[in-house]
């Protein structure tokens, strides 16, 4: 885990006042009024010393008047009322101090020229006579820079350090540049001295405090300069991310279906693709990032068996290339990260070995994808190169000590059995387990402490280009890069015959990568989900495209009459016939086409990007 620190952040944002004591800033900046509420101090003391004087008034009046046993009844409690007003008095006036000591241990923080301009509403006081808040309120200056990611929670370590209590920021108010601080270890009830309850108690505010579903934000131009990848926050609202530039580079994610191993691999796809890196994505499930696919700068995402195979042993090659580099002069900077993607190794694993034997390799064969992963874990950050692993346990045989040791940053998502957590753990093993909250992760970067986040969510691009759900598109249009980079790949293979299991294996060891849409599948037979036994030839197990030609993404807008395009899985391949602009609405576009079940219209974006092909000889 990697997260931003917060006295750095928002000291490097807002920067410290001049030697001199003045700042441009706040040269026409008001200091803000004080809040007060009730009495001050020294109107309490002065009421207190009007009480004593009302109460010997009194007696002394019934003395003279022969009555002093009523003067003496009469005194005491008074006396007793005076006295209390007075320790009240004392009681606000060291909370007044204590405040004051905290505004000024702030000045630095937020980089305002005194005390004067803050605004410190401190609450619920609890703990001994003097206590300490539960509730911070600072009001500051308009002209302090509250933008920085970790500035609010850096504000909260500053007041930690100040108060010695531990504070979450429970509201920042940008607009009325106010924020709100709450201890987490109290309620608003009595204290909690038992320290297990106590701890208990944090643990339910930081569970509180976690929402359910944070949207992935758009990246800044710092953001896209900085190897750290975002992948969630904090109780805190502290930004957690994958840090490439960490010892161990590389990412485990952990975690049972459902939990949210697809939505955040998306994200983390995504993030990479925006700083302009090349991302390759191993997909043994076929269809689950089917979604990134078509996105700019992921230059392919293997589905099929053969694909994935190949893919996985280009990434060795590359990651060998890289080393044969630097050892011949070039510079690790020199060279761009590459993000590889294994969704489901135990399953992608399991099934090379089985194409292996079915193809009478050896067992150095079989272990294949093992082998691989295992070399790009341990020399792969060296030259920039870096996994990130998709599993469903953390106890998985596949994963054994050496590769633990080479992963740097692991996100568990969802709950873990007790045997898991000490597997993955050890005795760093978390006492609250995450939720069962999509996107609910325990993480942990080295040998940090493991944190509990809420994983960002990233909406799936086909999905919601499906759906057509305007916020996703548009969130999505948001994150997409606007430079490609790097261009599309497809698996290309010798056109030596392929007519057994054996031949199979060894085209896909010799194939290699090429810029461009492929023309159709590999026409390979796909012995690695043929039967073992039985008949059944290589033509049967084949699968044949009819369509020639290669095929690319682009805009409704780029449509021409007469264009083979894909507008969605319903309508299929179509042939445009005409395109006209929609009235009033200039940013929509009526498309009629023709198709294999007959002709028809709609109206979509003008930027809903579509598939069309180009009909030649399939050279792409």
């Amino acid at each position: 885990m990697a997260p931003h620190d917060p006295a750095d952040t928002f000291a490097a944002a807002s920067g410290p006042p001049d030697a001199d004591g003045s700042d441009d800033r706040f040269a026409s900046a008001r200091p803000a009024e004080p809040t007060i509420k009730g009495f001050t101090p020294w109107q309490l003391a002065a009421s207190a010393v009007g009480v004593v004087f009302l109460a010997v008034s009194m007696w002394a009046i019934l003395a003279a008047l022969d009555e002093p046993d009523i003067g003496v009844l009469f005194l005491l409690p008074t006396l007793a009322c005076a006295g209390a007003l007075y320790a009240v008095s004392v009681r606000r006036r060291l909370r007044q101090n204590a405040v004051t000591d905290l505004a000024e241990a702030l000045v630095r923080h937020l980089g305002v020229p005194d005390a004067s301009y803050l605004d410190i509403d401190a609450r619920q006081w609890q703990g001994g006579w003097v206590g300490v808040p539960h509730v911070l309120n600072i009001q500051y200056p308009t002209e302090v820079d509250d933008s920085a990611p970790g500035w609010a929670a850096g504000v909260a370590e500053a007041v930690h350090l100040q108060l010695d209590e531990q504070y979450t920021v429970g509201r920042h108010n940008v607009r009325g540049h106010r924020l709100t601080l709450r201890d987490p270890t109290r309620s608003a009830g009595s204290l909690t001295p038992e320290p297990a309850a106590r701890a208990e108690r944090a643990r339910d505010a930081v569970r509180r405090a976690l929402p359910d579903h944070i949207a992935r934000p758009v990246p800044t131009q710092a953001d896209l300069s900085s190897w750290l990848l975002p992948l969630g926050v904090d109780a805190s609202g502290t930004r957690v991310g994958w840090n490439l530039a960490a010892p161990q580079g590389h990412l485990l994610v952990l975690g049972r279906s459902g939990a949210g191993k697809r939505v955040l691999l998306t994200g983390i796809a995504v993030e990479a693709a925006a700083r302009g890196w090349p991302v390759w994505i191993i997909d043994h499930r076929r269809v689950d990032l089917l979604g990134v696919r078509d996105w700019p700068n992921v230059q392919i995402v293997a589905s099929t068996l053969d694909d994935q195979i190949v893919v996985l042993n280009q990434a060795w090659r590359e990651m060998e290339g890289r080393v044969a580099l630097i050892e011949s002069g070039s510079s690790r900077s020199e060279l761009e990260p590459l993000v590889v993607v294994v969704h489901h190794f135990r399953e992608f694993a399991t099934a090379v070995a089985d194409a292996a034997n079915r193809a009478g390799q050896s067992a150095a064969a079989a272990s294949l994808a093992h082998d691989r992963v295992t070399d790009l874990l341990r020399h792969g950050r060296q030259v920039n190169v870096y996994l990130v692993l998709s599993m469903q346990r953390a106890d998985d045989p596949l994963l054994r000590d050496e590769h633990r040791d080479d992963v740097g940053t692991v996100v568990a998502l969802g709950r873990l059995d007790s045997r898991v957590a000490s597997a993955l753990w050890g005795s760093d093993r978390p006492t609250e387990p995450a939720e069962p909250v999509p996107g609910r992760a325990t993480v942990q970067s080295g040998d940090a402490t493991p944190a509990l986040i809420q994983c960002y969510w990233t909406p799936d691009p086909r999905e919601a280009r499906r759906v057509n759900d305007e916020q996703d598109l548009y969130l999505l249009d948001a994150l997409r890069p606007s430079v490609v980079t790097h261009p599309v790949l497809h698996v290309q293979r010798s056109r030596a015959l392929a007519d057994s299991p054996e031949a199979s294996w060894r085209v896909n060891l010799n194939a290699d990568l090429a810029e461009g849409y492929s023309a159709g599948t590999s026409g390979l037979a796909d012995w690695s989900r043929a039967r073992s036994s039985g008949g059944g030839s290589a033509a049967a197990a084949s699968t044949q495209v009819e369509t020639a030609g290669w095929s690319e993404m682009i805009m409704v807008s780029q449509l021409q009459a007469g264009s083979l395009a894909r507008l969605d899985d319903d309508t299929g391949w179509v042939i445009i016939e005409q395109v006209e602009p929609v009235q009033n609405d200039g940013t929509k576009l009526q498309l009629h086409w023709r198709g294999n079940d007959g002709a028809g219209s709609q109206v979509v974006s003008r930027t809903r990007a579509v598939r069309i092909r180009h009909l030649s000889d399939g050279i792409y």
